[in-house]
């Protein structure tokens, strides 16, 4: 019996059907949406709907049976040669490999990463960044905004290589807005740092896992003890000394949910000077090892209720000082992921899945030994994310291959509803080998689409409130 290309949706209030070659969200009839739900069972034809609201929506193009899409292939593929020659927006120069800290879940940890590398004493030479800055220079001709971005390992153990990189980078650059951003650690800030920081307005962002019991789980010093301490001294030196630039300081949480979540969430409700902070939150990556990610029920639930609570504090049902920055950051990434697909839509015959960035135009990663990768999350051990090198610049084939990447489960994924929620990117099909792995993409899928399922469930909500609680609502915009 044929199928419909769709996914069905229901809430307390309404039934949907996601019709994926459009890329719409349709509200249903019941009487409808049993019709469907039989179809997707294959109990019953979508050639045979008597239903007129049915007939109505075949009419209008709606509800196909086969995907449009024919060919995986990346609108951008034609232009990836100029977005590379002309229009690269940022670079992350790796200034160190070394780390004073030794954190149990670091995909650069000895202890537990089977595929990355691992700690070294490898540092990035003047020479080296004043390449990769001179390389952003010339690749950004066609660039307004441009970024310049300090990693380790701990960056802030080359301190004078970032302050030189980053006068240098002032004398060069005309004629565009240029910034700097910096993600550490936070155990080795000093006046000096934080007085430059703050005059040179560098966006900084410090790891903070949580309050000390679970933060000292994990991020601890070479010798074993934790730097929860040595972190917060810090922050607070920083609030103290320079109390306007500690506004806009972000904190980078990774979560290990095997942790109780509200111990996790402590951290942002100790006062209301933190829950003020963005955090910027996310799961343990164990994407380069071969362990695997636990989910306690108390992490699972009690998320979800502080998901909740945010949600409330949309209709003014709950105070919105009392909401948790994780939930409400990872409620506003929703909304702004609300944007894209609305911008993205219906599919095309030449399409790709929703994955990948313009590998080396977003975020351009340098290491130490002047190699590049689209960004800083991917294995420097892979010769498959590896994209070019400095002195011989960006291989456009190989980009072209990472930007493709949905090409290499082509049949899959046009039969996939998630085709425009999808977040597989290269990283996730790179199996540390000469080329990207089709059977390891495809151990993602089934995360992925329940991810997919669950943020779209999120957003009905978020069209349902505003629907019904108009006059409490702030709009954060509507449905597909």
């Amino acid at each position: 019996m044929a199928k419909p290309f769709i996914q069905l949706f229901k809430t307390p209030r309404c039934q949907y059907v996601f019709d994926v070659n459009k890329n719409e969200m349709l509200p249903v009839s019941a009487e409808s949406f049993d019709f469907l739900k039989q179809c997707m069972a294959g109990q019953a034809d979508i050639g045979t709907a008597s239903i007129e609201e049915i007939q109505e929506l075949i009419r209008e193009g709606y509800l196909r049976t086969e995907s449009v899409v024919q060919e995986i292939r990346h609108p951008y593929t034609p232009y990836l040669k100029y977005f590379l020659d002309r229009k690269i927006a940022k670079i992350t120069l790796q200034v160190t490999q070394g780390c004073n800290l030794r954190c149990k879940y670091c995909i650069y940890s000895e202890d537990i990463n089977v595929h990355q590398r691992s700690h070294s004493n490898k540092r990035m030479s003047w020479e080296t960044a004043k390449k990769g800055i001179d390389f952003l220079r010339e690749h950004s001709i066609d660039s307004e905004n441009v970024n310049i971005g300090f990693y380790g390992g701990e960056p802030l153990l080359e301190f004078p290589l970032i302050k030189r990189a980053i006068a240098y980078a002032k004398d060069v650059f005309d004629g565009k807005e240029l910034t700097f951003a910096i993600t550490t650690n936070g155990t080795l800030l000093t006046d000096e740092i934080i007085d430059f920081f703050a005059e040179e307005d560098v966006h900084l962002v410090i790891s903070l896992d949580g309050p000390r019991k679970i933060h000292d789980k994990s991020r601890v010093f070479a010798d074993g003890h934790g730097s929860f301490d040595a972190v917060m001294k810090n922050v607070n030196r920083l609030k103290e000394r320079s109390p306007e630039y500690a506004k806009r300081l972000s904190f980078s949480m990774v979560m290990d949910p095997s942790n109780d979540y509200d111990c996790i969430n402590e951290i942002t409700v100790a006062s209301e000077d933190m829950n003020d902070h963005t955090f910027i939150a996310s799961i343990v990556d164990r994407d380069y090892d071969e362990d695997s990610v636990t989910y306690s029920e108390e992490y699972s639930w009690k998320y979800q209720y502080q998901l909740f609570l945010t949600l409330l504090s949309l209709t003014g049902r709950y105070p919105e000082k009392n909401v948790s920055a994780i939930t409400r950051g990872a409620l506003g990434r929703l909304t702004s992921d609300l944007d894209h697909l609305q911008m993205s839509g219906p599919l095309r015959v030449f399409d790709v899945p929703s994955g990948p960035c313009v590998p080396g135009q977003l975020r351009l990663f340098v290491n130490a030994e002047e190699k590049l990768y689209p960004c800083e999350r991917v294995s420097e051990s892979s010769v498959a994310t590896c994209i070019g090198t400095l002195d011989n610049g960006i291989d456009v084939q190989k980009a072209r291959e990472l930007l493709n990447v949905g090409a290499i489960t082509g049949e899959t994924c046009r039969k996939c509803w998630c085709f425009r929620r999808c977040t597989v990117c290269a990283k996730k099909a790179d199996n540390n080998g000469k080329s990207l792995s089709p059977q390891f993409k495809l151990s993602h899928c089934q995360e992925v689409r329940a991810s997919a399922y669950t943020e779209l469930r999120q957003l009905l909500l978020l069209q349902e409130i505003e629907l019904y609680y108009t006059d409490q609502t702030r709009k954060p915009g509507g449905i597909m």
